[in-house]
């Protein structure tokens, strides 16, 4: 950040300027996914003799990205950020795990002011040699010196998203302290400001509207405006599925919509993307939904969700989609197992979805990604922060083999061993 410390800039909301310098309680964090009935039997899971790829563990694509970004805020080379995130986002530039450059790169901008706020207000006081309040005076100065350079704005709108869920915490709106409530509103009320001088569509800028979807928690009405806001932001990036998976999210009934229509909206995604996905569409937005809400299973077509799955595996051959399809169908499958055990629902689905599991594994699965996995028993959108990726992946590797294993079961228990690889499936006699 800059070395000089600034005036809060006049433009920012007077209850701002009160918030930004006081601290509180520690936020409550929601909890956890529900968590997927698993088979247990360590007999059958070795069985299965599949290559363990833990290249996502030891290095991360996405790191790389905000580092850049933050290394180039440290050296208070706004220009040079800011060309790099203006390329990326108009070439739909996404890292090896389909995360948008632009995103990562805007992330490392504004990591350290975040970063320090978070700690700030989960602590009770700054960290040492820590002032965020400066930090976020910086950036308003900076914005400040460029207000025509969407890139730059968009760092410090998201620095006030940011800021303003760390005040908020993840609990019930209704239940913050009064101060809280306030600040999240009054830094998400400064974010939207920022954005009000830079239209998405002109700018051709999916970062753009992307950031336009962010604002959703502070509006009065977001289910009103949030499948046209999530449409704008498809329709100019298409290819990149995490939009898709954010709107089931966003339609789920604790936030702002419901199951009916988020299946209407996923049908009509699914109309809209043909050309690019087929039906994939569908299964994009159902994708995080289904895992962060069992509820969802009894509202979920499973035969047009796994023509969708099938339909993203023929346009994406690759061991990452393999494995993110595989992991999300067999959650599903023991979500919907689970229902049928505890009378909720009928057996029909469970037996769709355990044949799709197994014709994933049969047909496209050649090797185990365990970070997938391993975000895949917590709910993909899980935040969870709790955990080490290297526990995650231990828990994603325990969780692949046993659940690669399932189609075998039979064979196993009559002695073979199955070996997958990038030939295909053997059969191995004792």
């Amino acid at each position: 950040m800059l070395k000089t410390r600034h005036t809060l800039m006049p433009q920012m909301p007077e209850v701002l300027r009160a918030v930004v310098r006081k601290f509180t309680k520690p936020r409550e964090d929601a909890p956890l996914a529900f968590l997927p009935t698993v088979y247990t039997d360590q007999n059958v899971a070795e069985g299965v003799k599949i290559p363990v790829n833990n290249a996502s563990v030891r290095k991360c694509d996405d790191a790389k990205f905000r580092e850049e970004g933050q290394f180039l805020a440290r050296q208070e080379r706004w220009e040079d950020l800011s060309t790099r995130i203006q390329e990326a986002d108009r070439a739909r530039a996404k890292s090896a795990s389909g995360t948008s450059i632009a995103e990562l790169l805007l992330f490392g901008g504004r990591a350290d002011v975040v970063a320090a706020a978070e700690h700030a207000l989960l602590h009770g006081t700054p960290e040492k040699d820590a002032n965020f309040v400066a930090g976020i005076e910086d950036m308003e100065l900076m914005l400040s010196e460029h207000p025509n350079d969407y890139a730059l704005a968009l760092t410090v709108a998201h620095m006030h998203i940011d800021i303003g869920w760390a005040w908020r915490g993840h609990g019930a709106l209704a239940t913050l302290p009064h101060e809280n409530r306030e600040a999240f509103k009054a830094h998400f009320h400064r974010a939207e400001e920022i954005m009000d001088a830079f239209c998405a569509h002109e700018m051709d800028s999916p970062a753009l509207s992307a950031a336009r979807c962010a604002l959703l928690p502070a509006q009065d009405h977001p289910g009103d405006c949030v499948s046209d806001d999530f449409e704008d932001l498809i329709d100019l990036d298409p290819q990149n599925p995490r939009h898709m998976r954010a709107l089931g999210n966003y339609l789920l009934p604790q936030w702002y919509g419901g199951y009916e229509k988020l299946d209407l909206e996923a049908r009509r995604t699914s109309a809209r993307t043909y050309d690019l996905w087929g039906a994939g569409g569908y299964a994009w937005v159902w994708f995080d939904a289904i895992l962060s809400d069992p509820e969802c299973l009894a509202h979920m077509d499973a035969d047009y969700f796994l023509d969708g799955v099938f339909d993203i595996l023929e346009r994406q051959t690759d061991q990452n989609t393999a494995n993110l399809m595989a992991a999300q169908v067999y959650c599903a499958w023991q979500a919907s197992r689970q229902n049928y055990m505890e009378g909720g629902t009928s057996g029909a689905q469970a037996t769709v979805l355990r044949k799709g599991f197994e014709d994933i594994i049969h047909k496209h699965l050649r090797e185990v990604h365990p970070l997938i996995w391993g975000h895949a028993e917590y709910g993909f959108d899980n935040r969870n922060r709790s955990i080490s990726l290297e526990r995650l992946a231990r828990k994603g590797t325990d969780l692949a083999l046993n659940a690669v294993a399932q189609p075998f079961r039979k064979m196993i228990e009559q002695g073979l061993t199955i070996h997958i690889g990038p030939e295909g499936i053997t059969e191995i006699h004792p």
